[in-house]
């Protein structure tokens, strides 16, 4: 993921989730607004102090996206992203959106946030390449 393009999203007010979902239109030459302002109601624990980070709930859509409707490459793909993404929060307690932002919820932490946002994403790409997805080509809907 690129910190500058990542940062320059953070400073336009975009979420967590809604910056996942832009950095995979930006690699395939898209935009969709309306995605993008979807993908905004997964944030911050979908508005639910426990509910799970925007940032696993929106690489699961990605990986949702990037499969067509194939449950079969999917599941596999989101149970190895759930597995990496309980491994990287654990010193946070789990999934949890307020656990991780910690003082700072109902907004994000922007230390361990960020870190997370990055290191999720780049996370979640390698698993795609894993599974035979190239990220930078647009799934085939035809």
């Amino acid at each position: 993921m690129d910190d500058i393009r990542l940062l320059k999203l953070k400073h336009q007010g975009y979420c967590c989730t809604q910056i996942m979902v832009i950095m995979v239109l930006d690699m395939w030459g898209e935009q969709n607004p309306s995605l993008v302002d979807f993908s905004g109601g997964l944030c911050m624990g979908a508005g639910i102090e426990q509910g799970p980070c925007g940032i696993l709930t929106g690489g699961m859509g990605i990986l949702a996206m990037m499969s067509a409707g194939d449950q079969d490459r999917l599941i596999p793909m989101q149970e190895a992203f759930a597995s990496f993404f309980i491994e990287q929060t654990r010193a946070c307690g789990g999934t949890g959106c307020a656990g991780i932002a910690g003082k700072h919820y109902p907004a994000p932490d922007p230390e361990t946030c960020g870190r997370l946002l990055k290191t999720s994403y780049d996370g979640l790409m390698a698993i795609l390449v894993e599974n035979g997805f190239d990220p930078a080509d647009p799934p085939d809907r035809n």
